[in-house]
C-alpha cells in the first residue's frame, strides 16, 4: 500500500542520513523529507460525501435522543395500551437503535480507522450497505400505523388503504433491491448506476405520505359538528396532521431529489438519516399527544358547556390525572338535578290531585 511504501522510503532515507556526515547528511535528510512528502497519498475532499454523512449522523443522534425520550414517555403514560401499539413502539425503537449504531460505525470506519487510507473511501462498508433496508423498514412500519388508522375509519376510505399498501410494498421492495445491489457492487463508482432504486423508493414514500395526509385531513374536516369546542379540537388535529406529514414528506422529497441530481455524493444518505428519525418521532408524537388532547377537551367542557360555570366558580379547577375523573362525576350531578326536577314534578302533581279531591268533596257536600 501507499502508506507502507512511504514508511519504507522514510526508513531508508533516515539510514542514509545517519551514515553521512556534515552537509551531505543534512542534504540527504532534506531530500528524504521532500521525497517522502511527495509520496503521501492525495486525500480527496470529503465535504459532500463523508462530511455530509457525519453531519447527518450528528443531527440523527439528536433526534434519536428525542425518540428515546418519547418512547419512555409512552410506556409511562400508556401502560395499558393495546398490545399491537406497544409492539409497534418497541419495533420502532429497536430499528432506530440499530440504525443509529450503523451510522456511528460507518463514520468511525471511514473517518477514524481509515483516516489515512484513501483507497478505503472508494468502497462501501457493510454498515453503509445496510442503511437502505433499515431506513425503508422504519418508513414501512410508520406508514403501516397511519394506514391502520385510515382502515379503522372504514366506509369509502378502505379502498385507499390498498393504494397506500401498494406504495408501502413498492418502497420496501425497492430498498431491499438497493441493499442487494450495494453488496454486489464493489465500489461507489459502480453503485452510481443503481441509485435510481433509492430515488424510486423515496418516491413511493412521498406518494404514501401524500395519500395518508390528504385522507386524514379530509376525514377530520368532514367531522365538523358546528359546535365551537369540537371544531376547535378538530382544527388542532388538522394542523398537527399537516405539520407531521409535511415534515416527513419534505425530507423524503429532498432525499429523492439529491439521489437523482447528485448520485455521486452522499448527501442523500445524510438526508435519509434525518428522514428516518422524523418518521419515528412523528408516530410517537401522535401516540403521546392523546392525553393532552383529552385534557384540553375536558377543560373546554369544564368552562361551561353544561351551563355549570357559576356553580364551579368557587371550586378549585382539577388538573392532571384528576381531570380524567370528571366524566365520572358529571353524570352524578346531572342525575341529581333530574331527580330533583322529578320530585318537584311529583309534588306539583300531588298538590293538584289533592286540590281536585277537595273540590270534589265540596261539590258532593253541596249536592247533599
Amino acid at each position: 500500500m501507499a502508506i507502507d511504501r512511504f514508511i519504507l522510503v522514510v526508513r531508508n532515507l533516515s539510514l542514509v542520513g545517519a551514515a553521512g556526515t556534515g552537509d551531505a547528511a543534512a542534504s540527504v535528510g532534506v531530500m528524504g523529507d521532500s521525497a517522502g512528502i511527495g509520496m503521501l497519498p492525495i486525500v480527496p475532499k470529503l465535504d459532500n460525501t463523508f462530511g455530509a454523512v457525519l453531519l447527518g449522523t450528528c443531527f440523527g443522534l439528536i433526534l434519536y435522543g428525542l425518540t428515546a425520550h418519547q418512547t419512555y414517555r409512552y410506556f409511562r403514560l400508556y401502560p395499558n395500551d393495546v398490545p399491537i401499539i406497544k409492539a409497534l413502539v418497541t419495533i420502532l425503537m429497536s430499528l432506530e437503535t440499530f440504525h443509529t449504531a450503523l451510522c456511528i460505525h460507518m463514520c468511525y470506519y471511514y473517518l477514524t480507522t481509515n483516516y489515512f487510507n484513501p483507497l478505503a473511501l472508494l468502497s462501501g462498508v457493510w454498515s453503509l450497505r445496510l442503511l437502505p433496508v433499515v431506513t425503508g423498514t422504519v418508513i414501512f412500519v410508520c406508514h403501516g400505523f397511519y394506514a391502520r388508522r385510515v382502515y379503522l375509519i372504514g366506509g369509502l376510505y378502505k379502498p385507499l388503504v390498498i393504494v397506500i399498501a401498494g406504495f408501502m410494498l413498492g418502497e420496501l421492495a425497492l430498498v431491499i433491491a438497493a441493499t442487494t445491489e450495494s453488496f454486489i457492487q464493489a465500489t461507489f463508482a459502480a453503485w452510481e448506476h443503481y441509485t435510481w432504486l433509492i430515488s424510486a423508493g423515496f418516491g413511493c414514500a412521498v406518494g404514501a405520505d401524500l395519500v395518508l395526509t390528504t385522507t386524514l385531513i379530509f376525514v377530520l374536516h368532514r367531522s365538523r359538528t358546528g359546535f365551537k369546542s369540537t371544531d376547535s379540537m378538530i382544527d388542532i388535529l388538522i394542523i398537527y396532521t399537516i405539520n407531521t406529514g409535511l415534515l416527513t414528506g419534505i425530507f423524503s422529497l429532498l432525499s429523492l431529489i439529491f439521489a437523482v441530481v447528485e448520485p455521486s455524493n452522499l448527501i442523500y444518505v445524510a438526508l435519509n438519516m434525518v428522514s428516518t428519525r422524523s418518521y419515528a418521532n412523528s408516530v410517537l408524537a401522535v401516540l403521546n399527544s392523546r392525553r393532552s388532547l383529552v385534557e384540553r377537551r375536558f377543560a373546554q367542557l369544564d368552562a361551561g358547556t353544561f351551563g355549570m360555570s357559576a356553580l364551579d366558580s368557587d371550586t378549585k379547577r382539577p388538573s392532571g390525572s384528576e381531570a380524567f375523573q370528571l366524566p365520572q362525576l358529571r353524570p352524578k350531578v346531572i342525575g341529581i338535578k333530574v331527580d330533583t326536577e322529578n320530585v318537584q314534578h311529583r309534588d306539583v302533581v300531588s298538590e293538584s290531585q289533592g286540590t281536585s279531591s277537595l273540590d270534589d268533596a265540596f261539590r258532593h257536600k253541596e249536592t247533599v
